[in-house]
């Protein structure tokens, strides 16, 4: 009977691991011997061979691993000088990411790699079908080569180098006990979409430089290469215009609930461009017209046909501000305003709005959009607009369109390159459920799956679509712990959806890989929404 209970055993595992073998889960499997044993063995399957978010678009698994210890050096080497200087910058921005949890201080080396037990960033080999963004990330146990087209691919790389080491790896003091090991794998990667964003709302609340400087880092680590910030509404103006200090001084002097407010002078905001620039960031700056312009209009009497002054708004209703779409006062500040972010803002994007015009008429909306267009486009700036800009007979395939609802026929028609961020799917200030503390639910819950469970093509065509963009709008977000909760664990899916092709996403998968950022987002501080779909109940 011994032998006899051996093979059914035998036969038993392999039917299970067969099985396994078809699902994208991590399971621990227990098997009873002939002897009344247990033997637990844990599976895992090709599809969840990592927790890399996003999803690498091929990982193979090596033998052994790579372990970092206080020995190791940061090798970079570029195609010339001015390349390799890129480099460094990117490898001191490694070093600062491990040093607090390792308290390595690691060395950062220009050139060839002459030992074993380091890591190497080099462009040199880098092939041109990686494009800006793309990497190759080989680790043995001798080291970790990190090769790209371009130093933003690098960087790119750098985050999947980062999440492959433990999640104490982010904690910002010295952790005792743990081995530094990334797995031996090669993993070839590159982005679906080149535009993928996370638009911040700091006119409804403001937000400091400082907890914007942190989002673009979080948002950094899973791939986001875009960051918009929604620079003017009815309750706020939130960025100095020196030739109009009272868009500030007044416009910027309150917010929703009538708080401070507050605004970024210039040179704040060129602190944080190129805090952003620094982690391959793209700062989109957004001045909302001709409709959410209270603050402006509050700010400039000129500005209203009665000459007066608005009083300032602290509300959330929409739709009950206008410019004077035709007065040439309206397009001289707004060419002023331009003029001034253009010389501060080395985005190749400027956000011009377009939204909720209610009080427009039509066709005073349709030549405004569209000259104002032509005024971002005289100072070399590409202009982006939310719906429903892009059914002005004035605006054509050179404008972006951002869509928020489903509507978009008349983009399509034109060929207008498409920005995705339709309000059911990717608005991040929906509430997750019902019992969501935060936000709101207008444009219905956005469970963590839901916001997982769509492609941009589901909106517009593939060849139109830019990439996609999740929205934070703060009329009741008030904080940092607030904007986390809303954001995490949701972006992480976004930026899967705008990097990974659609045809290698699983939720039931991903949500594996999702379980084990948690532990990362805690080290670093993030007050997310612990889904217990994900997490368990008892979290």
């Amino acid at each position: 009977m011994k032998k006899s209970g051996e093979s059914t055993w035998k036969v038993m595992a392999l039917m299970l691991m067969m099985v396994l073998a078809l699902t994208p889960m991590i399971a621990v499997i227990t098997v009873m011997t002939s002897e009344g044993g247990i033997v637990q063995t844990a599976f895992m399957s090709d599809r969840t061979a990592n927790n890399i978010i996003p999803k690498p678009l091929s990982y193979e698994a090596g033998k052994g691993k790579f372990i970092l210890n206080k020995n190791t050096s940061i090798y970079v080497k570029g195609n010339n000088e001015e390349e390799t200087e890129e480099l460094v910058k990117v490898a001191e921005f490694l070093r600062e990411k491990l040093s607090p949890a390792t308290g390595y201080e690691l060395k950062v080396i220009k050139g060839e790699n002459t030992a074993k037990g380091n890591i190497i960033l080099t462009t040199v080999g880098g092939e041109e079908n990686q494009g800006t963004e793309g990497y190759k990330m080989v680790t043995d146990p001798s080291g970790v080569t990190i090769t790209a087209f371009k130093p933003e691919g690098i960087f790119r790389g750098v985050q999947t180098l980062r999440q492959s080491l433990p999640a104490d790896i982010d904690k910002s003091t010295i952790v005792k006990g743990v081995e530094w090991s990334i797995p031996a794998a090669t993993i070839v990667d590159k982005p679906e979409y080149s535009y993928r964003g996370l638009m911040i709302d700091v006119a409804r609340h403001f937000f400091t430089v400082d907890e914007v400087k942190r989002q673009i880092d979080l948002a950094a680590q899973y791939k986001i290469n875009k960051v918009h910030l929604h620079l003017s509404d009815d309750q706020g103006w939130r960025l100095e215009i020196k030739k109009y200090p009272d868009l500030t001084l007044i416009g910027g002097s309150t917010e929703v609930g009538g708080g401070p407010g507050g605004y970024y002078t210039q040179e704040q905001f060129k602190d944080i461009v190129d805090y952003a620039a620094k982690r391959y960031v793209e700062i989109i700056p957004e001045f909302d017209m001709p409709g959410h312009t209270n603050a402006a209009l509050a700010s400039y009497g000129f500005l209203n046909p009665d000459g007066q002054k608005k009083p300032l708004y602290t509300g959330t209703k929409v739709g009950f501000s206008t410019f004077m779409t035709d007065s040439e006062k309206t397009y001289n500040f707004i060419d002023d305003v331009i003029k001034e972010v253009s010389e501060i803002s080395p985005s190749k994007y400027i956000h011009i709005g377009g939204d909720e015009a209610d009080s427009t008429p039509k066709e005073g909306y349709d030549y405004f959009v569209g000259r104002v267009a032509k005024i971002a486009q005289k100072y070399g700036k590409e202009p982006i607009g939310w719906d429903p800009i892009e059914t002005s007979p004035e605006i054509t395939s050179d404008v972006i369109l951002q869509n928020w609802r489903d509507s978009n026929s008349a983009a399509v028609e034109k060929k207008m390159k498409i920005i995705t961020s339709n309000a059911s799917k990717a608005y991040l200030d929906m509430k997750y459920n019902k019992d969501t503390p935060y936000g709101l639910d207008w444009a219905g819950l956005i469970p963590v799956e839901t916001a997982y469970n769509w492609d941009p093509t589901d909106f517009a065509p593939k060849e139109l679509v830019l990439g996609l963009e999740a929205p934070l709008w703060t009329e009741f977000i008030e904080d940092q712990d607030q904007m986390d909760y809303m954001i995490y664990p949701r972006l992480p899916g976004y930026a899967e959806i705008g990097w990974t092709p659609k045809a290698s996403r699983d939720w039931e998968e991903y949500k594996v890989r999702l379980k084990g950022q948690g532990s990362r987002l805690e080290n670093e501080g993030v007050n997310y929404y612990k889904d217990p779909e994900i997490w368990g109940s008892t979290n």
